[in-house]
């Protein structure tokens, strides 16, 4: 089998990411949810797997049935990022204004 720089790269970096975040995650140095511990470590090993073996994004769109595209995962991806991306949004704005709140009984 022949892999490409790029696939080796992000290999490397998505087991960068999980072995940072196993060790984090186990030390304790950094408070995180064991939740949030298994998404980020489901997330950078699919990324790594997918990097290393395209095969497997044909085999998940074939599976769900996303379409004959590719295009069609990486819209679903974005929008997925974009729906995260305001709900973080939201919880950001939720936190600053009970902040706000606090402080001003303060």
């Amino acid at each position: 089998m022949h892999f490409t720089i790029y696939q080796i790269v992000l290999a490397l970096i998505a087991a960068f990411v999980v072995i940072q975040r196993t060790i984090r995650f186990f030390l304790g140095g950094q408070s995180q949810s064991v939740l949030k511990y298994c998404t980020i470590v489901l997330i950078w090993g699919m990324i790594g797997a997918v990097a290393l073996f395209p095969s497997i994004a044909h085999s998940i769109r074939i599976t769900f049935g996303f379409g004959e595209n590719f295009n069609t995962m990486i819209f679903i991806a974005f929008v997925v990022l974009f729906v995260l991306f305001f709900k973080i949004l939201a919880i950001i704005e939720k936190i600053e204004s009970q902040l706000t709140e606090i402080v001003r009984e303060e």
